[in-house]
């Protein structure tokens, strides 16, 4: 299934956007993104369903917490960088 990844710099950074996302009833889970990513070994990855995207970065934005990177996952496993 199609998600989107949302890089953070930090964890705590990562342990608000999921917070946040999740007071405006969006189901998240945060982890360490996958090697190849990103280039900074403090980087986080929140990830949301493909559906939760637009409000999700709506929420974050308003709330100052808007996101490094983004990356739409494939369901062959594949990451797209997109444009946030």
């Amino acid at each position: 299934m199609p998600y989107y990844l949302l890089l953070s710099r930090s964890i705590t950074h990562a342990q608000r956007m999921s917070r946040t996302l999740e007071r405006a009833g969006i189901t998240v889970r945060f982890f360490r993104p996958p090697m190849g990513l990103t280039d900074r070994g403090c980087s986080y990855a929140v990830r949301i369903g493909e559906r939760d995207l637009p409000p999700a970065l709506e929420r974050l934005r308003s709330d100052g917490l808007a996101p490094m990177r983004a990356f739409f996952a494939g369901s062959d496993g594949s990451f797209s960088e997109i444009t946030i």
